[in-house]
């Protein structure tokens, strides 16, 4: 199916919400995907990974164990372009949605054993356009998505969700 950037980018970043991301984490995953919908198979592995409680070592730089890459490789961009000596993700590998990632923050990651080390790059950043998106792949961050949809109850709708009469219009 043929999205738009704009389509995908508001789904991807639903999707990450649905699994409890941060809005600003979320809002960089969405337009990184939306510049790299090559990666968008592997986002929804990532999607599909438990959020553990990551445990952050200051003392060479910026070393990082237990990271979600959706949640982290942000703070790892961050940490690299203010010349951290070393930025290591531990126990994540290079994927499409690293790449993606990197490529959307101007950063480059290496594969070190089964970490990541993350430098700056000077590759021109991605650019989004209209892409193809398998239905299954779509259906799939629908799935994500709607995890962030409040139930259907007499008691949500007393607290302001759903649409009032005015939207009725």
């Amino acid at each position: 199916m043929n999205i738009s950037e704009n389509e995908l980018k508001m789904m991807v970043l639903k999707a990450c919400r649905g699994i409890g991301l941060p809005v600003a984490q979320a809002q960089e995953v969405a337009a990184a995907m939306a510049a790299s919908p090559w990666a968008l198979k592997q986002l929804l592995t990532q999607l599909a990974k438990p959020i553990l409680t990551a445990s952050f070592d200051f003392s060479i730089g910026l070393d990082i164990k237990n990271a979600h890459i959706l949640r982290d490789f942000w703070a790892c961009a961050d940490a690299a372009y203010l010349a951290s000596p070393r930025v290591c993700i531990r126990g994540v590998s290079s994927c499409d949605v690293t790449e993606a990632l990197a490529r959307y923050r101007g950063v480059s990651v290496v594969a070190q054993g089964e970490d990541l080390l993350v430098m700056v790059d000077e590759r021109p950043m991605l650019k989004p356009a209209r892409c193809e998106v398998a239905p299954d792949e779509w259906q799939q961050l629908e799935t994500y998505a709607a995890l962030t949809y409040v139930p259907e109850t007499d008691a949500s709708r007393l607290v302001g969700a759903g649409a009032g009469l005015t939207d009725n219009d």
